[in-house]
């Protein structure tokens, strides 16, 4: 079952039990797009209907495999250095859409130099 992210005490509680994802690899990543229709002149596209799903090995927690889903995707990127997450920050922007990043949140700018999503919800489980 999943646990969804809709308030900072839903912040504070995913960050406690995935031990901030420290000593984290991101191990999955899987992205869907089930919103591209085709129209008479091209395509339409349905932002809201994108999926970001990752697993993340977490040996801080015993080998714990952490999945996070992200849907209605704004922007993502992945960057993997085959080094570890030794901190990860979960925070709602000005238009309360979710930030996820695999560093400390500083600001944005800083934030695009790493693994992150902004997306209209987030939610995880531990599998």
């Amino acid at each position: 079952m999943y646990n969804e992210i809709k308030t900072r005490e839903d912040i504070e509680f995913f960050l406690e039990k995935v031990n901030f994802l420290h000593d984290g690899y991101i191990i999955d990543v899987r992205y869907t797009h089930n919103g591209i229709s085709k129209i008479e002149n091209g395509h339409y596209f349905e932002p809201d209907k994108t999926t970001l799903t990752l697993q993340i090995l977490v040996t801080s927690i015993w080998d714990a495999i952490v999945e996070i889903e992200f849907e209605s995707l704004f922007e993502w990127q992945i960057k993997d250095s085959q080094g570890d997450i030794f901190h990860t920050s979960v925070t709602f922007d000005e238009q309360g859409r979710i930030v996820w990043s695999d560093d400390a949140y500083i600001n944005m700018d800083e934030v695009k130099k790493t693994s992150y999503a902004i997306a209209s919800s987030m939610k995880w489980r531990i599998i």
